[in-house]
């Protein structure tokens, strides 16, 4: 089934607009990176709010085309518009809910005076625990039309019903990323090499305390370009086949039609047909 829908999600990016929301993450990634070396970190940092506020359009829209099967630039738009605070808003109380868990675990941390040691670790545990069982919320509000809490909570329950097959698409995911960035890692640090070569006589201490603007000397403007495109190249193709999976292997696992619909199945192609 996991394979099955990889190979679906794969052929369904023969429509263009299956790319735009890789095309947005790219490009704000690559803005990014360019805007912290002209504007200054400061300012590059405020990017990501826009993208916040942007990116669940274009997530929205490619669910919509796989839920509905429709392949019209149209229907992405009419898609991004109809959803696109059903994937909004429980993103954001996602994103509160990781906050507080961690606020509640540092109290106790600070008590015991090892806040500081243990910050990262509660961090990355409680970000990837709740992730795990939240990251279907999205295909949930769209697919099945679910409403803001209902959305989160059946991520949760298609995540515990069927634990296995979600596990081989979290690896198969994690593979395919692996493998995106470490070519494109591969292919950088063959363009840039000269540049990077002083980095490689770094002690340990120098690499874990080397900061943006360290890393926008060494690489100059020329060497920011080229890092920019390659990273917009890494992300563009990242996120468009993760998403495109993520939607046709909840629509091929949750086998349930959206709200209000009349019963029925998906063909092959991802399209909706009413008994």
């Amino acid at each position: 089934m996991v394979l099955e829908s990889l190979r679906s999600a794969v052929s369904g990016l023969s429509l263009p607009c299956r790319w735009l929301p890789g095309i947005a993450g790219g490009s704000f990634a690559a803005s990014f990176l360019i805007l912290q070396y002209y504007a200054g970190l400061f300012i590059a940092e405020r990017l990501w709010i826009l993208e916040m506020v942007l990116f669940p359009f274009f997530v929205a829209g490619l669910m919509y085309q796989v839920r509905s099967g429709e392949r019209t630039p149209g229907s992405f738009f009419s898609g991004g518009v109809s959803f696109y605070f059903p994937v909004l808003l429980p993103s954001l109380v996602i994103f509160f809910g990781v906050l507080l868990t961690i606020f509640l675990l540092f109290i106790p941390l600070v008590a015991m005076g090892i806040a500081g040691s243990s910050l990262a670790f509660v961090v990355i545990s409680v970000s990837v625990s709740i992730l795990f069982f939240t990251f279907f919320y999205d295909t949930a509000a769209v697919i099945e039309e679910r409403k803001v809490f209902d959305a989160v909570r059946r991520s949760v329950e298609f995540v515990l019903q069927r634990t296995r097959a979600c596990l081989i698409f979290y690896l198969v995911s994690l593979a395919i990323g692996f493998a995106i960035f470490s070519g494109t890692l591969i292919v950088w640090t063959a363009a840039l090499y000269d540049r990077l070569e002083p980095m490689a006589a770094m002690s340990q201490a120098e690499l874990q305390a080397f900061t943006f603007d360290q890393f926008n000397a060494l690489l100059g403007a020329d060497g920011i370009l080229i890092t920019a495109a390659l990273l917009f190249l890494a992300v563009t193709v990242t996120v468009s086949i993760l998403y495109s999976f993520k939607a046709c292997f909840f629509r091929d696992s949750a086998g349930t039609p959206s709200a209000g619909t009349d019963f029925g199945e998906y063909d092959e192609k991802g399209r909706w047909f009413r008994y």
